[in-house]
């Protein structure tokens, strides 16, 4: 039992870190900003020349070390604050991954207490015994006796 619950701690634990990191990556900061040749469509969708030179210049930037944030930055400096198509700091898709990591986690909990549940020694569902006998269990004596000695 302990390891099962470890074993899902730790994937979700997991998701949580690759949608973290994910997030800084070239798709992420490629799905927000829209290209300024058309201002209709993100960079990542669109195809023009102007998209295509933005895309490269990113791919490039990232792979030289550049943050996300900073390459961001210079582009709303050049194209203005348009090129947005995510307001600063209201990213939606990082509640998704929260979202679906507390999903996850409460999902992991019902299961683990269906397991325990399931596993758990059943108790008897007879009615406790109060010490008396009534003319119903003397009937059943009788009987059980008629049949065990014919």
């Amino acid at each position: 039992m302990p390891r099962l619950f470890a074993t899902l701690f730790g994937l979700c634990f997991t998701f949580i870190v690759v949608t973290a990191f994910a997030q800084h990556g070239e798709a992420m900061l490629e799905g927000r900003l829209l290209a300024p040749c058309c201002w209709t469509q993100t960079l990542d969708i669109h195809e023009s020349p102007l998209a295509t030179e933005l895309r490269t210049e990113i791919h490039g930037r990232l792979d030289q070390g550049e943050s996300a944030e900073v390459i961001e930055e210079d582009l709303v400096a050049r194209y203005g604050e348009r090129i947005r198509a995510i307001p600063k700091g209201h990213d939606p898709r990082a509640a998704v991954s929260f979202a679906s990591a507390g999903a996850m986690l409460l999902s992991a909990i019902g299961l683990l207490w269906l397991l325990r549940r399931w596993t758990r020694p059943r108790m008897a569902l007879a009615a406790p015994r109060t010490g008396t006998r009534d003319e119903y269990d003397a009937r059943l004596d009788d009987e059980l006796r008629e049949l065990d000695h014919p």
